[in-house]
Parts: structure tokens; C-alpha cells; sequence
């Protein structure tokens, strides 16, 4: 029995364009773009990396945090209750076994961070393997259950703490691959661009730089002699600066860029039935900003009607007051093509309600989960479910926030922009 979704009327916190870029993808520049860049220019990019850095390591910390030196899971011996959902439906072992291919590829022995713990390649794929065979064999509900708990370990994650210093579950939210008409040309009915990495878009690793320095990447351009961020979107949109970039095709408006731009991939639908599927290459390095939220700030849109169809529809009545609403996401992104999609960071092809993103510096790609949601306090939504790390998110810090992947199309749209829902979660191990 697939999961079953149910209106839920909203009193969202925060609006469903919350979402950033889906997959921080290996950066893409062109070697026409790095040739431009002076030796002199990069050289005082070196001063202006530790001021950058200065600046953002005060900045404040998120609102969820994990105490220092806190056990982020807690091993649970008995097991949350399991629906029948995932017995029957055949994504979830299309999604592992596309866990179990990017993991074969990788060095069996290498250690990464589960939590605060060490954990290696192998045990993950280990685990994987062990569990997709119970599964191939159809076993009972209880029968696979019992095998569960005599096979694998389960830890429930404990450690999220609020401004109030009080335990609180994890907080899920959901996110989908829109499907939008687009055109090769630019016209009337399609006037918004969608741009691929521009030349003159730098990384800039600060790890390079000093050891010791953390691992932090910084986007920008070359100024004359320095370094500085890169163009907002502001700049970008009122077509005051001219990119160097390839325009991958045309949008019918900014909102439709927008969606596009906060999914961090879609699907295009282009004259006489071509469809290609587009993906995030790069942002201009900008920090996101909620337009939701920055609208029910303003008393332009009430907290309820501050999902996803609500924004659209305000937006469209208020073209020239939107204008003014995006430049509250200073955030801009830019794409590439891909053959298939929506591709995860993992490199593996997302399945609805069983991918998921996650914090890669808690949970490493391929981790196996159970997804336990109850009904929310505003209406009868809920999800019981095997899910694996395949995405990783901006927005998705620590070890408190999933990103449940809805699938594609406005139905799909529909119950991401609604999901925002706390909930259980268990991480999976192989003993």
C-alpha cells in the first residue's frame, strides 16, 4: 500500500520556498573563464579571503543546535511501528540499489563521520546489502521485523535542541522537481533566462589557502585588483550587468525562475514535445533569503496562505511588488543540462518519498533510515518509510532536518509545499 496524502491546511512557520539549490554538485568553470583572471588579482584575493573568513565565522549560529560533546543518536532496542507501505513498493529498492552503486565505487575501507562517530564504506554497503536481501524476500510483516532486530542496530536520532533548551524531533520538510514550459528563444511569452556557470564565476577553496582554515568555499569575481562577491540577484535580473554566461533556455516569468531556482532542478518542456531535464551547476555564493517570509514580514501575504500556491498566486496579481520580493533572495543559481533527473549529490537519479537530503557532515551518502511522521497538529498528513541519504540542501544543517523528495509536477508540488512536519527519525546500521 503506497503512502497516502491528505489535504493539510497550513499554519507554516516558514513558507515552502524555503528551499535552496538540491545538490551542491562539483563546480563547473571553463578554462576561457580562469584565463581571464589575473595573477595580481588572485593575489590580493589571499587578504580578502581572511577578512571574508572573519566575518563569516561571527555570524550567528543556527536556530537548532547540538550541545557540545552531546551523543547525537541513541541506539533504541525496540522497533517503531512499520506500515506495509514499503514492502510492496518497488522505488525503495531502486533506491538502494542506486546507494549500493555510487558506494561499490568507492574505497571499501575508507572511514567517514556517521554523527560523532567513524564508520566505514564497507559496513554501509555491507548494510545495504543485507537489507535489500530481506527485502527480495517478501518475508511477512512480523517475520521481517524480527529479522530487523536480530540483523541491524537502530539509533534514534536525540540530540536536537531548541532556543528553549527543549528536546524536539526532527524536523522534515519536503521538496519536488517542478515542470515547466520553456522556449529556445526569447519572446513575449518567455522573457526569463536560466544561465549556465558564467566565466568569470571563481571558487575559492580557504582550505588552500591555510591548512589551518576550515573547509569552507567562498564565490566571486575579479574587481580591477580584488576579489568581491558575486553580482546578487538584483543585479542579475534587472539586466544591469551582462553575464558571461550561456543562456540555457527561456522561462514564461521570474516566478517560474524562481521555483526553478529554490528546487534546484526541473524539467523543461520545450515546442513540439521536447523535454530535457535541467540541473544546478553553481550559485553566485549569496546568502538565501525566505521571500515567504519577507512577505508576511511586509502584511503583503497572511502566515497561512505563505506556502508555495499561495506565493504564485500573490505574485501574479502583484507582478511589480514580486519585483521587489526577490531581491529579498539575494541567492542566484545557475544550471547545467543532464540526461536524467533529478540527479542527487550521491550522482544517483532521486525516487520519490524514499530520497532524502541531508547534512553530509552528519550522515554520509547512502545511509539507511526509517522516516516516521504522525499526523501533524493542522491536519491528517503523515509518512511511515524506509528513506536513504541521497541529496544534500543548503538549508539542511545538522542532524535535526530532512528534506523528504516528493516526486514530479504540481501534485508533487503540492505536498512538498505542505510538508513541514516534526517527526522521528532512526538511523540503520548492520551489526
Amino acid at each position: 500500500m503506497k503512502p497516502r496524502f491528505r489535504q493539510l491546511k497550513n499554519r507554516l512557520q516558514q513558507p515552502a520556498c524555503k528551499r535552496q539549490e538540491r545538490a551542491s554538485g562539483p563546480f563547473l568553470t571553463s578554462q576561457s573563464g580562469l584565463s581571464r583572471v589575473s595573477a595580481l588579482g588572485l593575489c590580493f584575493a589571499a587578504a580578502l579571503l581572511v577578512a571574508w573568513f572573519i566575518y563569516v565565522v561571527s555570524r550567528p549560529v543556527p536556530e537548532v543546535t547540538v550541545p557540545e560533546h552531546a551523543e547525537l543518536f541513541q541506539e533504541v532496542k525496540e522497533l517503531p511501528e512499520l506500515s506495509d507501505e514499503m514492502f510492496s513498493d518497488p522505488g525503495l529498492i531502486t533506491a538502494i540499489k542506486r546507494s549500493l552503486a555510487r558506494l561499490e565505487r568507492k574505497d571499501q575501507n575508507t572511514e567517514v563521520d556517521l554523527g560523532n562517530r567513524k564508520v566505514t564504506v564497507e559496513r554501509l554497503k555491507a548494510g545495504l546489502e543485507s537489507f535489500l536481501a530481506l527485502l527480495e524476500q517478501g518475508l511477512p510483516a512480523e517475520d521481517f521485523r524480527q529479522r530487523l532486530l536480530e540483523e541491524f542496530q537502530f539509533f534514534r536520532v536525540t540530540s536536537c535542541v531548541t532556543g528553549k533548551k527543549k528536546p524536539e524531533p526532527v524536523l522534515v520538510t519536503g521538496y519536488f522537481q517542478p515542470v515547466i514550459a520553456a522556449s529556445h528563444e526569447k519572446g513575449a511569452e518567455f522573457s526569463y533566462p536560466v544561465f549556465s556557470v558564467p566565466d568569470d564565476l571563481l571558487q575559492i577553496d580557504l582550505g588552500l589557502f591555510d591548512s589551518n582554515l576550515p573547509s569552507l568555499r567562498l564565490y566571486g569575481r575579479v574587481s580591477g585588483r580584488k576579489v568581491v562577491p558575486y553580482y546578487s540577484r538584483a543585479e542579475i535580473d534587472s539586466g544591469k550587468v551582462k553575464l558571461p554566461a550561456q543562456v540555457l533556455a527561456w522561462l514564461p516569468s521570474c516566478i517560474d525562475g524562481l521555483m526553478l531556482h529554490i528546487q534546484g532542478s526541473g524539467l523543461l518542456m520545450f515546442p513540439e514535445g521536447e523535454r530535457r531535464y535541467i540541473h544546478y551547476a553553481a550559485s553566485n555564493g549569496r546568502p538565501y533569503g525566505s521571500i515567504g517570509k519577507w512577505l508576511v514580514k511586509k502584511g503583503w501575504l497572511s502566515l497561512e496562505d505563505a506556502d508555495w500556491p499561495g506565493i504564485k498566486k500573490w505574485a501574479s496579481q502583484h507582478p511589480e511588488r514580486f519585483r521587489e520580493a526577490l531581491e529579498a533572495n539575494p541567492r542566484y543559481i545557475f544550471f547545467k543540462w543532464e540526461k536524467e533527473g533529478p540527479v542527487g549529490s550521491s550522482g544517483a537519479v532521486l525516487v520519490p518519498m524514499r530520497s532524502v537530503a541531508m547534512d553530509p557532515k552528519v550522515f554520509p551518502a547512502g545511509t539507511l533510515c526509517f522516516l516516521y511522521i504522525p499526523k501533524g497538529p493542522y491536519g491528517s498528513w503523515s509518512y511511515s518509510g524506509f528513506v536513504l541519504n541521497q541529496d544534500v540542501g543548503s538549508a539542511i544543517k545538522g542532524p535535526c532536518r530532512v528534506d523528504l523528495y516528493c516526486g514530479e509536477g504540481d501534485e508533487a508540488g503540492r505536498i512538498a509545499g505542505q510538508l513541514r512536519h516534526r517527526g522521528n527519525l532512526y538511523l540503520i546500521l548492520k551489526k
